[in-house]
């Protein structure tokens, strides 16, 4: 069972690369830009193994501050760090099991001058620029190799369920008192609660880009937002899994759940879509 668990909540885990920093501007895709070519490389980097998660509340964090290179993730999975290199559009293809049930502490940076370069540039850019130095590390420490391949695959769009949406908008920041402008708005939170019923998902102030990504990495397929909700959510989805479908009070499946907690529903589709095909990895040499 517990084998069975760590490998749902890694899978739930790589939600977090929309979460990082105090800054819900992850929100939004990466948007390519053809005529920027980043060279952003961290020049430390160390990864360490994490214990393995327990019945126990289990977190995982993700640190990136929105203009600096720093990176620092706990209890992250390296499924979650190929998702915030490569992101959620593209099913992930050919990767041995432990790359979602295997836990790591990472730590990363550059240095000051490049941290001033960051500063410079523009949200956008920024976030180009370390995707390069995520993957580069991927590249570096794992001896990872990829390769984009198209195929008729299964996705879901996750559409307004009849009755509309049950989940609680999150009211915007209140002006401050001297007129001056707004501040950040409060950093999104996600909490896993793992029980013998299932997983409790908690998420506050959190856009609908992090809904998306958790479902994604519950249902392991892409799972696109066609709901047209823009603001930033509160909510509690509870959802059973395979250790928890005997359980006469185990909760409901994913699909039900999404339904009846957030009054949204998740609709398969098929479609062909550029899949991440995984050549070669290799676990870390962790220190």
């Amino acid at each position: 069972m517990i084998r069975i668990m760590q490998r749902q909540i890694g899978l739930l885990a790589a939600l977090l690369v929309f979460l990082s920093g105090s800054c819900l501007h992850a929100q939004a895709p990466i948007i390519e830009e053809p005529g920027y070519t980043p060279t952003l490389t961290f020049d430390v980097a160390t990864i360490r193994l994490a214990p393995p998660p327990t019945g126990a509340n289990f977190k995982v964090s993700v640190n990136s501050a929105p203009k600096a290179s720093r990176f620092e993730a706990k209890n992250l999975p390296m499924k979650a760090l190929l998702q915030i290199a490569y992101g959620f559009d593209a099913p992930l293809v050919g990767a041995p099991e432990w790359v979602a049930n295997t836990f790591y502490d990472i730590q990363a940076r550059s240095d000051e001058e490049a941290d001033a370069r960051l500063a410079k540039l523009t949200y956008n850019e920024v976030r180009l620029e370390k995707r390069n130095a995520v993957r580069v590390l991927l590249a570096e420490r794992l001896g990872l190799k990829t390769h984009l391949e198209t195929r008729n695959s299964a996705i879901f769009n996750l559409v307004l369920a009849k009755g509309g949406s049950k989940l609680e908008v999150v009211p915007p920041p209140a002006p401050p008192a001297d007129g001056g402008p707004p501040g950040p708005p409060p950093p999104a939170d996600v909490q896993v609660h793992p029980s013998q019923h299932g997983l409790e998902f908690v998420g506050a102030n959190a856009p609908m880009r992090a809904l998306t990504g958790a479902l994604s990495s519950m249902v392991e397929a892409p799972v696109v937002d066609k709901t047209g909700l823009t603001a930033t959510y509160n909510y509690t989805l509870r959802f059973g899994g395979a250790w928890s479908a005997n359980d006469p009070d185990g909760y409901p499946s994913i699909f039900t759940a999404v339904q009846e907690q957030l009054g949204l529903k998740l609709e398969p589709v098929h479609e062909s879509v550029p899949n991440l095909v995984i050549d070669h990895i290799a676990k870390p040499t962790v220190e």
